[in-house]
């Protein structure tokens, strides 16, 4: 990596482990597909940002709700963070939170516990990225449908970053690399001091902004 470089790297969750995208100045530069779920992330060491797609903190949160009303046309690709106990408690009925969110629980436990002492981590949601990248428009395609993989893919192009060199994570879920993608180009508008955050300005909570950036 040349001096001055800007190496940046998003993010998402995919089966077993991590995707991640990474950009130098904004520019597609590698592709990592991390393992197991709970590693260091030590690929990425060279990072000075990493936008991931996971929550960073326990619900309630004011994000949570906040990215719902941004995404007005799709706010279900948003769920409820559970509290923590919510996470460790064996899921079942009367828990009060869906299986789906529950079953991020070692995810979420576990990037949440690396943040309080690598301030590298940013919380990002892609829905919310990919319609920022899209002048603030709906996508025109349902998520998982051949469109709106072209659509994705074609926006992440017009951002400059070019998909066609994958490497490792060629054999990852479309769509978790196009959110990992998406991740990293808000990673670049951290390191760039551009991007803005859901609420504005982020909640405090224990003396960390609690947020989604985009």
């Amino acid at each position: 990596m040349k001096a001055g470089t800007v190496r940046v790297a998003g993010v998402d969750a995919t089966h077993g482990g991590w995707v991640a995208v990474i950009l130098e100045d904004g520019r597609f530069a590698g592709d990592a597909h991390l393992r197991p779920i709970d590693g260091d992330f030590g690929e990425l060491a060279d990072c000075s940002v990493i936008a991931i797609d996971i929550p960073i903190g326990y619900g309630p949160r004011l994000a949570d709700a906040a990215a719902r009303t941004f995404l007005r046309g799709a706010p279900s690709t948003v769920f409820t963070t559970p509290t923590r106990k919510q996470l460790e408690a064996p899921f079942g009925p009367g828990l009060g939170v869906s299986a789906q969110a529950h079953a991020l629980g070692p995810r979420i436990i576990h990037v949440t516990s690396l943040a309080v002492t690598d301030k590298r981590f940013y919380e990002t949601h892609p829905e919310v990225s990919f319609e920022t990248m899209n002048g603030g428009a709906r996508l025109g395609f349902r998520k998982k449908s051949f469109g709106v993989m072209e659509e994705r893919r074609a926006l992440l192009a017009a951002a400059g970053i070019d998909l066609s060199g994958l490497g490792d994570s060629r054999a990852v879920p479309v769509d978790d690399v196009l959110d990992a993608a998406a991740c990293a180009w808000t990673a670049s508008r951290i390191a760039a001091g551009a991007a803005l955050s859901l609420p504005s300005p982020p909640e405090q909570r224990e003396g960390r902004a609690v947020a989604i950036w985009y």
